[in-house]
């Protein structure tokens, strides 16, 4: 008899029965199938418009623009009234059509703040100017909506001043050291160290911001850039980050975090206007894009093959760069991740013949030839300005790949006594430029002692020279801006409540309390949308003077090869005129 272990089991299925269970869930599902085609059939599929809809459902997109246009001047309309003096009769329909076409050319990004013929020189008193530095300044800046402005010097120390009296807010100090020497608790630092502690607690003068370890610059800090909204505040220099600020109306600025990526000093920064994202520049040659509010990277931009010196940009994602010793200037269109290149530094003697013939000097010693595009300012979205170090200014076009105009030694000559080769002498180098945004005012700056404001014509083919102020030192950096304001008694500057009126040079003075906006022809502000220039009806901004702010030192920004004997460092804020 065999064993059971080897015997082949029988294998019982139950085929039959899952085989009845398949059929009747295919009978199931055809049944279901077949319901469901018989209940579309069946469904009233048509709307019923007798139910209540929203109007804004059924409008169709010409309606839905006719009502947003209605809304739209109700709103116009509203505004106009609520301005004190004025009744709704004086509101009429040309008035409405003018603020429309100046609404659309806001709109259009082209050059439409137009107060170069209505800008007047201001008086001495108008020269507000702070102090507040050991070193050399190198950068002011603040925001249009700012109470605050922000000037940094070359030992990595920023300061914050309150714009409306010039007082002092804050100094925001240079990163400690850490070493394992011991530091010494006698000594004239240490005491330093010890008043600004008791600064801290509020027992002694406005004081420095406490950071803790790792925050802060360790080298000169040589651009900053504060957003419209004065909430961000970006500085950048010779260590190769970027630190971001935080700022409110009633503390001072708290530092937040460094972004980093650049592999070389920092040279310029700027936010685009209305958000938080940061464009920056540096000697590595790249241009990056941050987002300020998140506190992260964005992308890089290359092209440039020298250092890069100086940057801009407005509301459009669009930004213009200095490429220095490569004498280019670059458009870079960021959303199409594009670049448009400007050559300067040619120059032949025939061109310059056929076009004016005073251009070409006889003397061969004055022969300049360009070698460095130091300094750029953008007008508008189509249209900007860069400096050189051969002293020409030029207004450049997108459209055309040489400059529309230029002004060669815009700030005058130099004369330098030689051992050897005797008296030489070389046009003073553009070391700033600022164009008021989308306006047809812009200013430039060297150390011949003056600032020079120009005025652009209206078909922005040429500029001329409106008046100087004047601003003893070197030029490191311009600001101009239109200040963000609603009433006339807002305007942010109150010069008689700054203790040091008429330039760096001038002593301090009481205040004279309570200042009005002036008397005579030219006022800071104008009633917007009621004011007329020949039959013009202006524009909120045309209505508001611009504001002007400076940094003053005896020596560049980033070198120490010239010294201005007699100049001190600081920042100059000079509150224009309108007539």
């Amino acid at each position: 008899m065999s064993d059971p272990f080897f015997q082949k089991k029988r294998q019982r299925t139950d085929k039959g029965a899952r085989r009845a269970r398949k059929d009747a869930q295919a009978a199931d599902s055809d049944s279901d199938h077949g319901a469901g085609l018989d209940a579309v059939d069946e469904m009233d599929l048509r709307h019923s418009f007798d139910e209540p809809q929203n109007d804004e459902y059924r409008e169709t997109p010409a309606e839905a623009k006719v009502r947003l246009a209605r809304l739209y001047l109700d709103g116009l309309r509203e505004k106009e009234e609520a301005i004190e003096g004025i009744d709704a009769a004086a509101v009429d329909r040309d008035n409405i059509a003018a603020r429309l076409r100046k609404d659309v050319e806001e709109g259009s990004g082209r050059l439409h703040v137009r107060v170069a013929a209505r800008l007047r020189v201001p008086s001495t008193d108008d020269l507000l100017a702070v102090h507040g530095h050991r070193a050399a300044v190198t950068c002011a800046r603040t925001g249009s909506a700012s109470p605050y402005f922000f000037t940094a010097d070359k030992g990595g120390r920023i300061v914050q001043w309150h714009l409306r009296d010039g007082s002092q807010a804050c100094i925001l100090p240079r990163a400690s050291e850490h070493t394992t020497i011991p530091i010494s608790h006698t000594s004239g630092a240490a005491r330093r160290r010890e008043r600004a502690r008791r600064a801290d607690q509020g027992s002694a003068f406005a004081g420095h911001a406490s950071l803790e370890p790792g925050q802060g610059h360790t080298g000169s800090v040589y651009a900053l850039a504060v957003s419209d909204d004065g909430q961000v505040c970006a500085s950048g220099g010779q260590d190769h980050f970027i630190g971001i600020w935080h700022t409110t109306p009633q503390a001072p600025a708290q530092w937040r975090q460094a972004l980093r990526g650049h592999k070389d000093a920092v040279r310029a920064l700027a936010f685009r206007l209305g958000t938080h994202e940061l464009l920056s520049a540096s000697y590595d040659r790249t241009v990056k894009l941050f987002d300020a509010a998140q506190l992260s990277y964005v992308e890089t931009l290359f092209g440039h093959q020298e250092s890069i010196q100086d940057l801009s940009c407005l509301r459009a994602e669009r930004a213009v760069t200095a490429g220095g010793r490569d004498r280019t200037c670059r458009l870079w269109k960021i959303r199409e991740e594009s670049q448009l290149v400007f050559r300067g530094g040619a120059r032949s003697k025939a061109q310059a013949l056929l076009e004016g013939g005073d251009l070409v000097d006889t003397n061969t010693k004055n022969e300049v030839q360009e070698g460095s595009i130091d300094c750029v300012a953008m007008i508008d979205d189509h249209h900007f300005v860069s400096g050189s170090d051969s002293g020409t200014l030029s207004l450049w076009s997108v459209a055309k790949k040489k400059p529309l105009f230029a002004v060669h030694a815009a700030h005058g000559w130099s004369e330098h006594q030689h051992a050897t080769e005797g008296l030489q002498r070389r046009p003073r180098y553009i070391t700033s430029v600022a164009c008021l945004p989308y306006g047809d005012v812009f200013v430039s700056g060297s150390w011949d002692g003056v600032l020079r404001i120009w005025g652009l014509d209206e078909g922005l083919r040429s500029f001329r020279l409106l008046f100087k102020l004047p601003a003893l030192g070197v030029v490191n950096s311009l600001q101009l801006l239109t200040p963000e304001i609603e009433h006339m008694d807002d305007y942010p500057v109150v010069p008689a409540l700054w203790r040091r009126r008429g330039g760096l040079d001038a002593p301090l003075t009481a205040a004279k309390g309570h200042a009005t906006q002036g008397t005579g022809t030219a006022k800071r502000t104008r009633r917007a949308g009621l004011s007329t220039v020949d039959g013009r009806v202006l524009g909120h901004k045309e209505s508001i003077a611009p504001l002007l702010i400076a940094a003053l030192a005896p020596e560049p920004k980033a070198d120490r090869w010239l010294d201005q004997p007699g100049a001190a460092t600081g920042a100059l804020v000079v509150p224009l005129w309108l007539s």
